[in-house]
């Protein structure tokens, strides 16, 4: 169901699907630039109109024969929930999947086990909002609903006139603006800022059972959270990833999901303890399990993914013992991108094993909080023996870049 945005993401999930057995059959609103032999069939729709979009991918799936369906984004997620129903697949269920959609149903899932989750309002109007601010106080963090990717997250300080963040925030997320906000239109969630540090947990479900490939340390630009690094495994201590776990068990139980990959991410406080940010019934995105899942653990999660979709177990033994990281280029200013002028210096970094363009020469280029996307020029993705090896590897990627915007 859709692809992610990356050739190279899209080649990996391809691959996967072939290595363990399958042929591809595609849901999309437009057919990416690939190799014809990879992908069967292909259903052209209109992914947002949901009614039009499922009776495509009906189509699609009796054509083909398919035994299962794979979201590689949220676009899709309650989408390929809905398809495996009605076709009698493996699948998280409709109710799951908009649990892991929409970010108030997410915590009241979890209402009941507090210390997991900062505290949270669902707010739909100003009066709302006013209300959130007076209850739960600042520093707080202002969120879409139905948001992904860091799109469009505010921070809340003490003083903070209410009415123009509210007219901000539903600026924003018109669905005139981007149309991924439209499932749940004028929804945000107002909550507690965490302190600490980000990481991430990528696993599947299957059976019931939880299968965790890892946990993953992330780093964020402050003040509109765009993602930039992100290094597997975690450097954190053995008491901290219990509870990570703990957290993880906790919140694919609540949450109901089943029969799918989620990437859940979460704030380690100084304390140890691990708090929900969110959780995604689909694989994460950066890379993650791509291509450092397999480099640092050879783990091949994605083949793994395509195996829980058709109802098998996955085989989650780590068959090697290294560290892969992956770093963003982010444009230093709006504008139109014109390429790296240190691209040669790059590719010839020992440890370096990728480096990806994510904006196309020529494209405009916009700043957070509207657009997070559109400002991460290019990837680096490294491996080796080392997990400091690879931070300094991918810092060095990074600055020797040097990023080209016209302003």
């Amino acid at each position: 169901m859709g692809t992610r945005r990356v050739p190279l993401e899209v080649q990996a999930a391809l691959l996967s699907a072939h290595a363990a057995g399958y042929r591809v059959a595609l849901v999309t609103g437009s057919v990416p630039p690939i190799s014809e032999n990879l992908v069967d069939d292909v259903e052209i729709v209109d992914i947002f109109d949901r009614p039009a979009a499922l009776q495509a991918a009906m189509a699609l799936a009796t054509r083909s024969g398919a035994e299962g369906v794979v979201s590689w984004t949220d676009i899709g997620v309650e989408l390929a929930a809905a398809l495996a129903e009605r076709c009698g697949w493996p699948g998280p269920g409709t109710e799951a999947a908009h649990r892991a959609r929409n970010k108030h149903s997410m915590r009241a899932a979890m209402a009941d086990q507090p210390h997991f989750i900062p505290r949270f309002r669902h707010v739909r109007s100003l009066s709302d909002l006013q209300s959130a601010y007076e209850e739960i106080g600042t520093p707080a963090v202002l969120k879409p609903a139905g948001g992904s990717g860091s799109r469009s997250i505010l921070q809340v300080e003490d003083g903070a006139d209410l009415a123009a963040l509210y007219a901000h925030a539903s600026r924003l997320t018109a669905t005139g603006i981007s149309r991924l906000f439209a499932d749940y239109d004028g929804e945000f969630v107002y909550e507690e800022r965490l302190g600490g540090t980000e990481h991430s947990v990528e696993g599947l479900v299957s059976d019931g059972k939880v299968h965790i490939a890892g946990i993953t340390d992330k780093w964020v630009t402050e003040p509109y959270y765009v993602e930039y690094e992100q290094v597997h495994p975690t450097a954190l201590p053995a008491a901290a990833q219990r509870s990570v776990y703990d957290l993880t068990e906790a919140v694919v139980k609540a949450i109901g999901l089943n029969w799918c990959a989620f990437h859940l991410e979460c704030r380690v406080l100084p304390d140890g303890s691990a708090k929900l940010l969110e959780i995604a019934a689909r694989p994460a995105g950066g890379y993650i399990t791509s291509h450092l899942i397999p480099f640092a653990t050879g783990i091949p999660f994605h083949e793994n993914l395509v195996r829980v979709a058709t109802g098998q177990q996955p085989d989650m033994i780590p068959t090697r013992n290294r560290y892969a990281g992956s770093r963003g280029v982010l444009s230093p200013a709006r504008g139109r991108f014109a390429g790296f002028d240190g691209l040669a210096e790059v590719l010839d970094i020992f440890g370096i094993e990728h480096f990806v363009f994510e904006r196309e020469i020529g494209g405009n280029i916009m700043l957070p909080p509207g657009d997070t996307l559109s400002a991460v020029l290019g990837y680096a993705i490294a491996r080796s023996v080392s997990y400091d090896d690879v931070r300094a590897v991918l810092r060095r990627a990074v600055a020797l870049s040097r990023p080209r915007v016209e302003t």
